[in-house]
């Protein structure tokens, strides 16, 4: 059950939202439609905000 729980919180709607852009990006940079330093930029500053964010829903009181 325990694995199931960890699962579940992976895949929430921020996780998803990051996936997807980060699939859109590098569908972009192979038709040749970003610059690749644009895309690194983007995918690093979304990646940042997603691993440093600090979940505040817990009560950290």
């Amino acid at each position: 059950m325990k694995i199931i729980e960890k699962v579940a919180k992976l895949i929430d709607l921020k996780s998803i939202v990051t996936l997807i852009l980060t699939g859109l990006l590098v569908y972009g940079l192979l038709a040749n439609k970003f610059d690749p330093n644009d895309v690194m930029t983007i995918i690093v500053m979304v990646f940042t905000f997603y691993f440093a964010k600090k979940d505040t829903s817990k009560g950290d009181e």
